[in-house]
């Protein structure tokens, strides 16, 4: 039987040892040379400092000023956030005037969404400024509750010198020192306050910049910006005369301007460029890393989804590194210019074309420079400003050159459906009908004046195809990665079922384009400006209060809940996926078989315990209440569930000790099986039978238990043998060996052993004793079985039969009727009847005189005992 380790006690007992002599030399030390920083000047109830410690606290008080002194003076970032700060806020000025004239220019819904975000930029630096200054009033704050308690330390040390008569030096270097202490605190104070009216004014432009942006907002959502508002007059009823001048709003917003901002906010990048660099290598270390679990182990699943998703990382590493790059910079460096988020989503698109283009057909690879173009042809009117004439032309010639690349391409569009491709090239064909019939209303729409719709029809006809390129790559190399996870996972572990993992990893591939699609159709929301509006409509339902009885809720509280929930679950699935057993993502710590598991569990438990902990928050729900409840439960647990909480603490130390792992072969109340999990309340050990038995883990604990795989899988074997009187025990012992260490699963430490057992009374006894592995040891035995006896009877070595002596004292008359012995007596039998010699006879039964009395006594000798098999069963 298994106990808990003494190893455990050995080591509290250690660190007593260990701890016992530590405080007491702390005792002793604090006893000789009091601290007096610690009695008098840190601690909130200031005491007098004795006569013969005042120079040491001087000293010491002295220390404590200068490093205050050095810590508030000010920062070079204060000094630097102090000098910009005015020049900041004119730049703010003149920026809120540009504003005003934008508003007048009557802009587009895009150069709108591209000055709310210059705004945010310039609320965010504001921000950081802000939570800077504020750290250094927290500091101060704390450097002043450190050295004001000295002042008062101070004054009673002076008075108390001069009731005991204090040298005048004594009494001068007690007023210097308090003098000191008094004009740090008026610096720390001065500082705070100097702090605390920055922080003030910055505030001030944060909330007007929060102003501007809500009104650009409203501005937005207005009336002018409707889709069906007619803001120019009809193209019949308007005259292009003066469609070569020039706009008169070209200092508004323009290429230049835009380009300059960007380049400023780039050159603000210092503080967080280093951490983006760590961070791009790291991914690039992930994806070398991923990439070689491909070429390390063989990939073979002849799926083509998967073959195409292994080819993202074997092929096009490169690419993936670089788009992984491109897409985390748009989320990292946020907010940014709408110029650099745009460089950016090229950048990305051209490392998406290495991993698109080898999955498009060769009919349509052009297509994708295509895409390219028209985000930069429709992207150009964000930045560029013109009069009313060159907007209706530029825009009639976007449309007119969509439909004229759709049809280069589809025509003839019924021989084009007819081509053979997947499911998602299907799909995208199909919606060529639906890009003519938006190009289609985006010309008419130009036509009548309705100018908001037509932006609205181009910017889905133009970039459509750029985020299907972009959402396509992303969920290729999503999928390679986590094919790649699952690859490795299986193909480390000793052996596994292939059928298990290809189900596995269709699972997970169906999983990533469900939530590709679902993040795709949020982002094509925000595109078209639907999202925000879509969001506050669900937020104002499900925010709506519902009561029964007490207990008042809403839908938005609920879905929070099953949220969490689901989250959590989510979490620990991956989590035991991931690093439940030795083969797990922590084996290149080498850690002890076992601990990945306890690891994992661990883990697993506080993942959920956090999320029903943060599920019933969400509701809304004071966990105080259930004070009463806990107590209840306590009583329940001493009474009713007594056996429920001791398979689980027994559980807890199955897991901790490890006295049992995962995998091992285990012997308890004459169960023999394999453990195939090991759980909080039971464990499962899989029978040789195939049976699966559940186990209570507390009889794991409290009974009996053999681990035949505890800490080796190694069990000896022993076969016993018996030769005739005429073998020559030395040849039988050398074939007995050769046997043995010849066999291929025999280990050869500890070597075989060929032994001589005893002179039995028909044999020669002898005993071979050799290791296997634990799951080769019935095959072994019955391998070397055979082998000895082929080997003995290559040698003319008999395995003699048993020998018995037959004593008879009455015989029948019908023996005399039998002139010769029966064909089936054994011949090695004796037959004696009263020392007078007769025939070797077999009577049968049916001849025997029920008169006569028959005794008939055997006796098997000793080494017929010996010669009995062994038992053992699996």
């Amino acid at each position: 039987m298994f106990k808990i380790s003494s190893h455990i006690y050995k080591t509290i007992v250690f660190l007593a040892l260990l701890t016992f002599p530590i405080l007491t030399i702390g005792q002793i030390l604090d006893t000789e040379i009091p601290n007096v920083i610690s009695d008098s000047i840190k601690t909130k109830t200031p005491k007098v400092i004795p006569l013969t410690h005042i120079i040491e606290g001087i000293e010491v008080t002295n220390k404590e000023i200068s490093s205050i002194n050095k810590k508030i003076n000010k920062d070079r970032k204060i000094t630097e956030i102090d000098s910009m700060f005015p020049i900041y806020e004119e730049f703010l000025k003149i920026q809120k005037e540009e504003v005003n004239k934008f508003i007048k220019a009557d802009p587009n819904r895009e150069k709108i969404d591209n000055l709310i975000i210059m705004w945010e930029g310039y609320g965010e630096y504001l921000e950081i400024w802000q939570s800077e200054v504020n750290e250094f009033e927290e500091r101060n704050s704390r450097l002043y509750e450190t050295i004001a308690p000295a002042e008062t330390t101070w004054n009673l040390t002076y008075d108390n010198a001069l009731e005991e008569n204090a040298p005048p030096e004594i009494l001068n270097n007690i007023v210097a020192i308090r003098d000191s202490v008094i004009k740090l605190k008026e610096i720390i104070l001065k500082n705070n306050n100097d702090f605390l009216s920055m922080e003030s004014r910055i505030n001030v432009e944060i909330n007007e910049i929060e102003e501007v942006i809500e009104e650009l907002t409203s501005l937005k959502d207005s009336e002018v910006y409707n889709l069906f508002y007619q803001r120019l007059e009809p193209i019949w009823t308007t005259s292009f005369s003066k469609i070569w001048e020039r706009s008169g709003t070209n200092n508004i917003d323009s290429v230049k301007k835009s380009t300059l901002g960007t380049f400023d906010f780039v050159k603000n990048l210092k503080r967080s460029l280093p951490l983006f660099v760590i961070l791009v290598a790291l991914i690039t270390l992930l994806v070398l890393y991923l990439k070689k679990a491909f070429t390390t182990y063989p990939f073979t699943d002849e799926n083509a989804d998967l073959q195409h998703a292994k080819d993202v990382l074997t092929e096009h590493y490169l690419a993936t590194i670089f788009f992984i790059t491109f897409l985390l910079a748009r989320f990292y460096f946020v907010p940014a210019p709408k110029l650099f988020l745009d460089i950016l989503t090229l950048l990305s698109l051209f490392s998406a074309i290495s991993l698109v283009k080898p999955l498009m057909y060769k009919r349509f690879k052009k297509l994708i420079y295509f895409a390219i173009f028209f985000y930069v042809f429709d992207s150009i009117k964000t930045y560029v400003w013109f009069n009313a004439e060159q907007y209706r032309l530029y825009t009639f010639i976007e449309a007119a050159l969509v439909i004229v690349v759709l049809f280069s391409f589809t025509n003839p569009y019924v021989d084009t459906k007819k081509m053979k491709m997947g499911t998602f090239g299907i799909f995208l064909l199909k919606l060529t009908p639906l890009l003519y019939v938006l190009c289609g209303i985006s010309i008419l729409a130009n036509i009548i004046g309705y100018i908001n719709l037509t932006d609205l029809t181009l910017k889905i006809s133009t970039r459509s195809g750029v985020f299907i390129i972009l959402f396509y790559s992303l969920l290729i190399i999503c999928n390679a990665i986590l094919l790649s996870v699952v690859h490795r996972h299986f193909c480390v572990q000793p052996s596994f079922d292939p059928e298990l993992k290809l189900l596995t990893e269709k699972k997970v591939l169906k999983f990533n384009r469900v939530t590709i699609i679902i993040i795709w159709g949020l982002v094509f929301l925000k595109m078209i400006d639907q999202l925000a509006p879509i969001l506050t409509y669900f937020t104002d339902t499900s925010s709506e209060p519902y009561k029964f009885g007490n207990l008042s809720f809403t839908p938005n509280e609920v879905l929070s809940f099953l949220l969490v929930l689901f989250i959590s679950f989510a979490l620990t699935r991956i989590i035991s996926f991931l690093i439940n057993d030795d083969q797990g993502i922590l084996r290149v710590f080498k850690l002890p078989k076992g601990i990945p598991a306890a690891i994992s569990l661990v883990i697993r438990y506080l993942i959920i315990g956090f999320g029903i902990i943060l599920a019933l928050s969400s509701l809304g729900i004071d966990l105080s209440k259930f004070n009463l409840m806990a107590g209840a439960l306590g009583l329940g647990i001493g009474f009713g569930l007594q056996t429920v909480i001791s398979n689980f603490v027994s559980g807890l130390i199955l897991v901790f000790e490890r006295p049992i792992l995962q995998g091992d072969t285990v012997e308890v109340d004459n169960l023999l099986g394999t453990v195939n999990r090991i759980g909080v309340r039971s464990s499962t050990i899989t029978t040789f039978d195939g049976a699966e038995v559940i186990v209570p883990n507390n009889s794991l604990i409290s009974n009996d238990l053999i681990n035949w795989t505890l800490s080796d899988n190694t069990k000896r074997v022993e076969i016993i043998v018996g030769t005739s009187y005429n073998s020559d025990p030395n040849e039988v012992l050398k074939i007995l060996y050769d046997v043995a260490i010849n066999y291929e699963d025999t280990l050869k430490t500890p070597t075989p052993q060929a032994l001589f057992v005893d002179f039995g009374d028909s044999s020669l006894n002898f005993t071979l004793r050799f290791w296997v592995h634990y799951e080769n040891w019935l095959q072994a035995r019955s391998d070397v079985s055979i082998e000895i006896y082929n080997q003995f009877k290559e040698e003319d070595i008999e395995i003699p039969f048993p020998q018995r002596d037959i004593h008879v004292k009455n015989i029948p008359e019908i023996v005399s009727n039998y002139k010769t012995p029966p064909p089936h007596d054994p011949p090695d039998t004796e037959t004696n009847i009263d020392d007078t010699e007769i025939p070797k006879v077999v009577i049968p039964i049916e001849h025997r005189d029920p008169g006569h009395d028959l005794e008939v006594e055997e006796k098997e000798s000793e080494a017929n005992d010996d010669q009995e098999p062994n038992n053992d069963n699996q």
